[in-house]
């Protein structure tokens, strides 16, 4: 599995002052749950943001068809 970047808080703190922090496939805010960015063309290096999109933390398992390690089959 590939470790997740860590974004500087600053940038995606004036990032999301610019869009609607909410996850793209359910509607859910950052009010309602937590909110993970994903890398629209699977490279995480590219930090563009053109390249990231908001899922929840649920919708973004649900797109890498993941299980998170509390929610087991």
């Amino acid at each position: 599995m590939v470790k997740r970047k860590r974004f500087n808080q600053t940038d995606l703190l004036r990032r999301l002052l610019d869009v609607k922090p909410v996850c793209k496939k359910c509607g859910k805010s950052a009010r309602q749950i937590q909110l993970d960015l994903h890398h629209k063309d699977g490279v995480s290096s590219n930090d563009n943001w053109r390249n990231i999109v908001i899922y929840c933390r649920a919708c973004h398992n649900d797109l890498h068809e993941t299980v998170p390690k509390k929610r087991k089959l």
